[in-house]
C-alpha cells in the first residue's frame, strides 16, 4: 500500500514536469487586430473582457491574449470566429446568425449606447439638419454605412436611404466627396474618430442637434468550438456587475463621451430594430443606459 502510494506521488510529480499547469489550465484568447492608429473602437471593450478574465483567474486559471486577423470585413470575422482556429473572440453589434451560429454573451457591453447615434457631417450641411424633426424627414436624406454592419441592415429595413460603403476607413473619404448626406456613429465612437481625423478632413463636423436612437446591443461572441471560453467571460461580467467594476469602467471611458453628446439637449428620434432577438435583455434595466436617468455625480468629474 505504502509503495504505491509513494509510485503514485511520484507519477503525478512527472505530470507536472511534463505537462505544466499554466498549460494546462491557460486559456487563450484570439482576437483580432485593430484596423489602425486612428481607430480606438475596441480599447474600452478588450478593458472589459481582460476584467472578466482577470476576475475568474481564480476558479478558471490563468489566461493569454494572442492578435491575429488585421482588417477583415465583418464577414469574414464571422466565419473565422465559427472556426475558431484565429479567431474565438469577437465583440460586435448583434446579428441574428451571430446569435444562432455563435455563443452570443447577451450582457450589452457598451449598456446600449451604440444605439444612440449621433452624425457625422460636411460643415456647410449643417443647416439642412437643423431642420429635421421627425424620422421620415431624415429618412429623405442618405446615410452611409458599411456594407456587412447590423446597423446598416437594419436602417435599411426601416426604409431609410442607404449608401452602403466597403472599408470603414473610406466612409470619411466618402462623406467628403458627397456621396452621401451623414455618417450615423454611435456616442461611444463619434468623438474620438472626429477628434482624430479633423486636422485631416478640415470640412468634417458633428451634427449638433440630432441623435437617433436604434436599440443595438454589443455583444462578445465566442467561437461555439469554445463553450468554456464563453462560460468564463459570461462568469467574468457578471461579477463585475455584482461588484460595480463594470459600471466604473463604462464610467471611466464613456463619461467624457456622454457629455459631449448631450443627448438630455438634443432631439432623439426613435426607430425601433427589426432585427433584435426576444432573448435582449430589455427587462434588466441595470444593463442599459438612459439619458434620462444619466447620474451627474457618476459623471461630474467631466463637468
Amino acid at each position: 500500500m505504502f509503495k504505491s502510494i509513494v509510485f503514485f506521488s511520484w507519477l503525478l510529480v512527472l505530470i507536472s514536469f511534463i505537462f505544466p499547469y499554466d498549460s494546462i489550465a491557460k486559456d487563450t484568447v484570439l482576437l483580432m487586430n485593430r484596423h489602425g492608429y486612428l481607430d480606438s473602437r475596441h480599447t474600452y471593450e478588450n478593458e472589459v473582457l481582460i476584467t472578466a478574465l482577470e476576475k475568474t483567474r481564480e476558479n478558471y486559471g490563468d489566461f493569454e491574449i494572442v492578435t491575429t486577423i488585421s482588417n477583415a470585413q465583418r464577414e469574414r470575422l464571422f466565419l473565422e470566429l465559427l472556426k475558431g482556429e484565429n479567431l474565438n473572440i469577437y465583440v460586435a453589434p448583434t446579428q441574428k446568425k451571430w446569435e444562432e451560429k455563435s455563443i452570443p454573451i447577451r450582457i450589452p457591453v457598451l449598456k446600449g449606447i451604440l444605439g444612440y447615434r449621433l452624425f457625422l457631417i460636411r460643415k456647410q450641411n449643417e443647416k439642412e439638419f437643423s431642420t429635421i424633426s421627425t424620422v421620415e424627414e431624415l429618412k429623405k436624406l442618405k446615410a452611409g454605412l458599411n456594407r456587412h454592419w447590423s446597423t446598416t441592415k437594419a436602417m435599411e429595413a426601416l426604409g431609410f436611404n442607404v449608401v452602403r460603403g466597403g472599408e470603414y476607413k473610406g466612409l470619411f473619404k466618402m462623406l467628403m466627396y458627397d456621396r452621401f448626406d451623414y455618417f450615423p456613429r454611435g456616442v461611444s465612437e463619434i468623438f474620438a474618430e472626429y477628434d482624430s481625423r479633423k486636422d485631416l478632413l478640415p470640412d468634417l463636423a458633428i451634427e449638433p442637434h440630432l441623435a437617433l436612437y436604434l436599440p443595438q446591443p454589443t455583444y462578445f461572441f465566442v467561437s461555439p468550438k469554445f463553450p468554456k471560453l464563453a462560460e468564463r467571460i459570461k462568469d467574468g461580467l457578471e461579477r463585475m456587475i455584482k461588484d460595480g467594476s463594470f459600471d466604473k469602467l463604462f464610467w471611466e471611458y464613456n463619461a467624457s463621451n456622454l457629455n459631449r453628446a448631450d443627448l438630455k439637449n438634443r432631439l432623439v428620434l426613435f426607430a425601433d430594430n427589426p432585427f433584435l432577438s426576444p432573448e435582449t435583455p430589455f427587462k434588466e434595466k441595470q444593463l442599459w443606459f438612459n439619458p434620462l436617468e444619466q447620474h451627474r455625480s457618476e459623471i461630474r468629474k467631466e463637468d
